[in-house]
């Protein structure tokens, strides 16, 4: 279809970390199926997106994944505001529409302090914009399984070790310095909590702190009775201080740990393009994906190619490491994995108990193997920043898998006998 400036249609879908997203995501899906154009699926990282809980923080990636999967080009956009950055990408690609999912807030939230698809509306004027409650929507349906995380039980203890050495060190200096100065020494503990075990630890800090100080040495000693009512506002104002320095130094500690893992990533997809450009056959291809696989999630890998008669063998890796257990039955989820196109295994909607993840090596509707991955250690296999790199490395390798395969046949997969051609989509179904 084309716009009305002759534009060929293209349809954005804003992603966010509500639970609302997904039915957007979908509707979006069908609207863009339906009329036969491009889809763009777009998450904005804002400076306070690192505050949100982990739980919406997952939404997001499972969001991502959802519109991926769904046929859509993802994209995750940095910036400091929502709507600017929405508009700018929509211009760079020429996109004609744009769906958002409406505002959870009130209708007197939105006009006391606006928000980002008001601002949206405000500043675009070319393109058009459909706001959508994206309430009829289901759950998205995560992959993989996102394990719950145990209470951090040895960072608070670690947070009153260090309230306990400075207060041992407050005693030192009783005598000798204001009590303005112990004060000090425990904005030093609150930082220190903060940055070596994040912002729960440090609250809790923060507020053992004042009690503490008022309990040890503000006259009367040994008693939370407080003589002269100036200390009240020493007390509140040493709170507030503290909570300030905590939240800061847990800002800086969740954007340094974004940044590593982004860089790891980074690295990681560098470091596997490089190896595979440089490696020629399809034996060298496979043994570099398994030692990649393996190092980088901690896990055993085999990649499962078929044969003439389409039953899959272990081309690479050492299946005793994969297969413990149940090798017929492990092997039937491959083949499930192959034959559908899905992931199928640990966490996943297919056999969601088993032991073993099962990733399909597949190029464009084409399934040329599956990789199998046995998790070295299971409560911190895939978690959910990983599962985009995942992906992204075996879409690397299948590439290369295929590339190699054309350059020692000359002949197209798509004439080759063995693979398993499936319907891509969200209704993904093998084709007989």
């Amino acid at each position: 279809m084309s716009g009305s400036n002759g534009a060929v249609d293209k349809i954005l879908v804003c992603v966010g970390p509500g639970p609302s997203s997904a039915g957007v995501i979908r509707f979006a899906a069908r609207r863009a199926e339906s009329e036969g154009v491009k889809l763009f699926a777009v998450y904005v990282e804002v400076p306070r997106s690192v505050l949100l809980p982990e739980k919406e923080r997952d939404r997001v990636i499972d969001n991502l994944w959802l519109a991926e999967q769904l046929g859509a080009e993802t994209a995750t956009l940095t910036g400091r505001d929502i709507a600017e950055e929405i508009v700018r990408f929509a211009r760079l690609r020429s996109i004609t529409r744009i769906i958002a999912g409406k505002p959870g807030r009130s209708r007197l939230k939105s006009i006391l302090q606006g928000g980002p698809m008001d601002r949206l509306i405000r500043i675009c004027e070319e393109i058009e914009i459909e706001i959508i409650s994206g309430d009829s929507g289901e759950p998205v349906e995560t992959p993989y399984r996102i394990r719950p995380q145990e209470f951090p039980w040895s960072d608070y203890g670690t947070g009153i070790l260090f309230l306990a050495l400075a207060t041992g060190l407050c005693f030192l200096m009783y005598r000798y310095f204001d009590l303005s100065n112990l004060i000090m020494v425990y904005l030093l503990a609150v930082l220190v909590t903060a940055i070596e075990c994040g912002r729960g630890p440090a609250v809790a800090v923060s507020l053992l702190s004042v009690l503490a100080f008022d309990f040890f040495f503000v006259p009367p000693r040994f008693s939370f009775t407080v003589d002269d009512a100036q200390y009240i506002v020493t007390f509140v104002v040493m709170f507030a201080v503290a909570l300030a320095i905590s939240h800061l130094t847990g800002l800086m500690r969740k954007q340094t740990q974004t940044a590593r893992l982004q860089e790891r990533q980074a690295s990681a997809m560098h470091g596997l393009s490089r190896q595979l450009a440089a490696a020629r056959g399809v034996e060298k291809t496979l043994r570099i994906a398994v030692e990649y696989f393996s190092e980088i999630f901690n896990s055993h890998a085999v990649v499962l190619l078929p044969e003439e008669d389409k039953r899959l063998k272990t081309a690479c890796g050492d299946p005793s490491l994969v297969f413990v257990k149940d090798v017929v039955r492990q092997m039937e989820i491959a083949r499930k994995a192959f034959e559908t196109g899905e992931t199928a295994g640990w966490g996943t909607k297919h056999d969601p108990e088993n032991e073993v993840l099962y990733v399909p090596l597949q190029v464009a509707d084409l399934v040329l193997g599956v990789v199998a991955l046995r998790p070295g250690d299971p409560e911190r296999f895939l978690l959910p920043d990983q599962r985009y790199l995942l992906e992204s490395l075996v879409k690397q390798v299948a590439l290369s898998l295929e590339m190699e395969y054309l350059a020692e046949s000359g002949i197209p997969l798509k004439n080759s006998a063995g693979w398993k051609r499936v319907r891509t989509g969200s209704n993904a179904a093998p084709e007989e």
